[in-house]
């Protein structure tokens, strides 16, 4: 026979782990940012660097104008929670470069240097400014298969 008298505290017990509530919680800085379809989230850069210089030519080849993207350095640390993003800049489309999916709460597979959808929203999720300047031929995929077909060809409309 079993002695129930010592019973687990299964309330106690972390299923999610508390790092993980910045998820639910608002984020101020959003709430001075105005809602544009485009969010690009990269790993840091400097200002008039070669990744800078890449990033804005790859805006540009997107036919994208300054007001209808932001842009955004986040460390490997950072997390913003998708969701919020998604409601607060009425977004349509997500460019991680560098960043993981996992820090904006997202933990699913989305195929590298090309368009996926995910959320209603399209997501390109490729490497590093760095990285691209270094790989062409990562450079000519995420061309191809990810950027052009999002906003050139506007395959998702």
């Amino acid at each position: 026979m079993h002695d129930f008298s010592e019973m687990p505290d299964i309330l106690k017990t972390d299923i999610l782990s508390y790092k993980f509530d910045i998820f639910w919680q608002s984020n101020d800085e959003l709430i001075n940012l105005d809602p544009r379809p485009v969010f690009v989230a990269s790993t840091a850069f400097q200002p008039n660097s070669p990744e800078e210089e890449q990033l804005i030519k790859m805006l540009s080849a997107c036919r994208l104008d300054a007001s209808s993207f932001h842009v955004m350095q986040l460390q490997p640390e950072s997390q913003i929670a998708f969701h919020l993003l998604k409601d607060h800049l009425q977004l349509k489309s997500i460019i991680l470069l560098g960043i993981s999916p996992i820090q904006l709460g997202v933990s699913a597979y989305l195929m590298p240097h090309q368009l996926s959808r995910f959320g209603n929203c399209n997501w390109i999720v490729t490497e590093s400014l760095k990285t691209l300047l270094e790989r062409p031929e990562i450079k000519t995929h995420l061309w191809q298969y990810g950027l052009k077909p999002a906003f050139v060809d506007q395959v998702y409309g």
